[in-house]
């Protein structure tokens, strides 16, 4: 999940591609590298929202690497009616862009729930691009759980589950779950997705079983990061990041598991502390070393 705060009062220069119709990604100056990070936001987010990109295209260059954040249909409010896989569909389109555009090394970094596209990518994609980056890597299921009343969540979750089973999966669900999901229309299928044990959206909960890891963490091929927030808001009180941290690590290849991943310290959610995001912003900086770029 995110609700971030936006980068505003400001001029933003950079280049939009449209890499499809009707879908475009923002890359930011200094712009043109041959090596790219592509960025996806989490829920709610859109272009710009995320307050550290400024910084972080500035810190790439010197590495080589531009920064392009992608604008999926998911971002803002579309992300009720969305799929990891319709994501899933449009990164890949922009990956494929990039590659005719002779950009020869790709990253691709997601931002809250785009942890979960990250991760889906790297799974669904071995060897298309080069690695990935988790930020504020959450569990949106373990924090409905925390922040929803359980009678209510047992209600709405039935409720939801009741028309995926009917074959009603695209079918809006009520008024009541879209105030309870940051106020955006939510179809049935992604309410279960985030919000049920085993949905595809499911990734990062903490009670997951070692064979679900073996499945996620264990199959992937390329390196990647994780750097958790410190005081991320969207965990649950009595969450454990560095617990987590380990676990995935342990279901991990150990060759792609970087030895940069950890918590940021001081951050929030988002990270708008300055001091935190140049913690993050060496995090990914030794990352991008570690893999040979």
């Amino acid at each position: 999940m995110t609700k971030s705060a936006s980068m505003s009062g400001s001029k933003v220069p950079g280049s939009l591609h449209l890499f499809e119709e009707g879908k475009v990604a923002f890359e930011f100056e200094p712009s043109g590298k041959s090596k790219v990070l592509i960025f996806v936001g989490g829920l709610t987010d859109g272009l710009l929202t995320v307050p550290y990109l400024q910084g972080l295209a500035k810190a790439l260059a010197p590495l080589g690497f531009s920064l392009i954040q992608i604008q999926i249909s998911s971002s803002f409010i579309g992300f009720g009616t969305g799929s990891l896989k319709r994501d899933d569909e449009e990164i890949d389109s922009l990956v494929d862009y990039l590659k005719k555009d002779n950009r020869e090394t790709l990253l691709l970094m997601g931002h809250s729930t785009g942890s979960q596209n990250t991760i889906h990518y790297l799974l669904n994609h071995p060897a298309k691009i080069s690695g990935g980056i988790m930020q504020a890597a959450v569990s949106d299921r373990e924090y409905g759980n925390a922040v929803i009343p359980q009678p209510l969540l047992s209600e709405l979750n039935a409720e939801a589950q009741a028309l995926v089973n009917a074959g009603k999966q695209d079918q809006l669900l009520s008024m009541r779950h879209t105030e309870k999901m940051f106020g955006t229309p939510i179809t049935a299928y992604r309410w279960c997705s985030l919000l049920l044990p085993g949905g595809d959206d499911d990734y990062f909960s903490s009670d997951l079983s070692d064979e679900t890891l073996d499945n996620t963490f264990g199959h992937i091929q390329e390196p990647f990061l994780v750097a958790l927030s410190e005081k991320d808001t969207f965990f649950p009180e009595g969450a454990k990041p560095l617990y987590l941290l380990e676990r995935w690590k342990a279901h991990t290849d150990p060759k792609i598991w970087s030895k940069s991943s950890g918590i940021i310290q001081g951050a929030s959610h988002a990270v708008p502390e300055e001091e935190s995001q140049k913690e993050l912003f060496e995090k990914i900086a030794s990352f991008i070393h570690e893999i040979g770029f």
